[in-house]
C-alpha cells in the first residue's frame, strides 16, 4: 500500500462507533452511485432532506463528539466584487508588468495576509500585504522583488506562479516554476523551491536544480511540471502540479493535465503512479484542452479543488471534489467562475484560484485578461448538511431520553449510554445536492 493511501486509510480508523447509513430512517433521500445520501430531487427552491439514524450503544454513559463527512457543501457559484481588479500593476512598484499566479497565506498575527505574485521574464516574484478584515486593500512590500530569476541556469530568467506552505509560523516554503525558455524544445518548465525564516520576506532556494523534474518520455508529464498547489496535511504534502504531455518525438503538445506527487519532507517527491489524477484526455492537435493552475484546500475528510479550464474558449474556473485527492468527481455546476460582460478586465479569461475561509464567508481572488491583475469574488453558498444528536439510558427513544441538540465539528456534548444522530441535507440549487458520506460518534473514555 502506498505512503497516501496508508496515510488516508489511518485518518479514517479513528476511534468511534460509524453509523451504518442504510438503517435509520430516510425523508426524501436517496443512495448514489457512490453510497452517499443526497437529496432525491432538487428544485432550487429550499429542497430537503432528513436522516434518522437507527439507535447505537456506546457502551457507556460521558461525553460524545460527532465527526462527519459531506461533500458538495462548498459554494459552487461566485459573486464578483464591484472594485476588481483589487490589485494589480497599478499598485506593484516599477519592478512588475505582470502580477500573476497569486498566492494567499495568513501571517502569524492572525490578522494579515501576505500576497505573493509575479512578473514578467526577468522581473521575478514579490508580495503584498493586507488585513484580513479588509481582503480587498492591498500594499506591496518594498522588500519586492524578493526572489529574482536566474538566467544562468534551467530557470531561463523567468520564474512564476508561487505557492507558499508554512512549515512553521516563520520558516516558510515557496515552490515555483522556471520557464527555462532558452533553446530547449516546446518548453522546459520545471519545479524549483526556496525557503524563508523570516515570515516569506527573504528567500533563499534550497538548490539550484529543480525539486521536481519532468517526466521520461511517454510519461504524462514528459513535456513540463509546473505551477504547484502544495498542502500539508498531518504527516504527508500534497503536491497537486500541472503536467504537459507530448506527442512522440516530434515534441508538439498532447495535453496538459493535473498530477499528484506526494512526500514526508516536502522536499523528496514521490509521482503518483495513475498520474494524471485530473484530465480530460490525452487529445491531439487544436482541440487539446487544458487542465492546469488549481487550488485545493482540505475539509474534514474532503479535498477541494478549484482549477483552471481551457480548450475552445480560453480559462474559466472549475471545481473538483475528492475523498482522497486522488480520485476527482467534477462540479455539476459548468463554470465557478465565468468571465465579465464586455467590456471589463476579465472578459476574455479568468484563472488561477487562490481560495480562503474566514467566518464562514469564502473568498477567492483570481487573474484575468493576459493572466494578469487579481480579482475578488465572495461564495455564494447554496447547500448545508447539518446534525444533531439526541441519548437516553434506554435502547428506545421514550421519555428519559434528552431532546435534540445541534452538533458542531470538533465539540462534544454529554451523552448517555444510548444515541440517536439527525442529519438534515438542504439545497437551494436546482441542479445539485449535498452528500452525505459517513458519520461517526466517538464517547471520551
Amino acid at each position: 500500500m502506498s505512503l497516501l493511501a496508508l496515510s488516508i486509510a489511518a485518518a479514517a480508523s479513528a476511534d468511534g462507533v460509524r453509523l451504518d447509513l442504510h438503517k435509520g430512517e430516510m425523508r426524501a433521500l436517496a443512495f448514489d452511485a457512490q453510497n452517499r445520501l443526497r437529496i432525491e430531487s432538487t428544485s432550487g427552491a429550499g429542497s430537503t432532506g432528513s436522516f434518522v439514524s437507527a439507535v447505537t450503544d456506546l457502551g457507556g454513559a460521558g461525553a460524545a463528539r460527532v465527526d462527519w463527512i459531506a461533500q458538495w457543501t462548498a459554494p459552487q457559484r461566485w459573486k464578483k466584487h464591484t472594485r476588481n481588479p483589487i490589485f494589480g500593476t497599478k499598485q506593484t512598484g516599477k519592478w512588475d508588468s505582470y502580477c500573476n499566479g497569486v498566492s494567499i497565506v495568513r501571517n502569524p498575527d492572525g490578522k494579515t495576509y501576505k500576497m505573493f505574485y509575479s512578473g514578467r521574464e526577468g522581473e521575478g516574484i514579490g508580495f503584498a500585504e493586507a488585513s484580513i478584515a479588509d481582503p480587498l486593500t492591498w500594499v506591496e512590500n518594498p522588500a519586492s522583488p524578493v526572489l529574482k530569476p536566474r538566467a544562468d541556469n534551467w530557470e531561463g530568467n523567468m520564474i512564476n506562479q508561487p505557492r507558499v506552505v508554512k512549515v512553521t509560523d516563520t520558516h516558510w516554503r515557496m515552490y515555483y516554476t522556471g520557464w527555462g525558455f532558452k533553446g530547449a524544445g516546446p518548453c522546459k518548465w520545471a519545479l524549483a523551491m526556496a525557503e524563508s525564516h523570516d515570515t516569506g520576506v527573504t528567500w533563499e532556494r534550497l538548490t539550484g536544480e529543480p525539486c521536481l523534474p519532468r517526466g521520461a518520455p511517454g510519461a504524462p508529464d514528459d513535456g513540463a511540471v509546473f505551477v504547484p498547489d502544495v498542502q500539508r496535511i498531518g504527516d504527508l504534502w500534497y503536491m497537486w502540479y500541472t503536467a504537459m504531455k507530448l506527442n512522440g518525438d516530434d515534441e508538439n503538445i498532447v495535453n496538459i493535465h493535473i498530477c499528484l506527487a506526494t512526500s514526508t519532507n516536502g522536499i523528496d517527491w514521490i509521482k503518483h503512479p495513475d498520474n494524471p489524477v485530473l484530465t480530460d484526455g490525452l487529445e491531439k492537435g487544436p482541440t487539446r484542452k487544458v487542465l492546469s493552475r488549481c487550488c485545493v484546500r482540505y475539509d474534514h475528510g474532503v479535498f477541494q479543488m478549484w482549477y483552471s479550464n481551457g480548450g475552445k474558449l480560453p480559462y474559466r474556473i472549475r471545481y473538483a471534489e475528492s475523498p482522497d485527492g486522488i480520485h476527482w468527481e467534477r462540479s455539476p455546476v459548468h463554470l465557478s467562475l465565468d468571465v465579465s460582460p464586455k467590456p471589463a478586465w476579465d472578459d476574455v479569461r479568468v484563472e488561477y484560484p487562490t481560495v480562503d475561509v474566514v467566518d464562514d464567508q469564502w473568498r477567492l481572488w483570481f487573474c484575468g485578461n493576459n493572466h494578469g491583475d487579481v480579482g475578488f469574488a465572495t461564495g455564494i453558498v447554496e447547500a448545508d448538511v447539518s446534525l444533531s444528536m439526541r441519548s437516553g439510558p434506554t435502547p428506545a427513544p421514550d421519555a428519559e431520553w434528552d431532546d435534540w441538540q445541534s452538533v458542531s465539528r470538533d465539540t462534544t456534548l454529554p451523552a448517555k449510554r444510548y444515541v440517536q444522530v439527525r442529519a438534515v441535507l438542504s439545497s437551494q440549487a436546482k441542479d445539485f445536492s449535498p452528500t452525505l458520506n459517513s458519520v461517526t460518534v466517538t464517547r471520551s473514555k
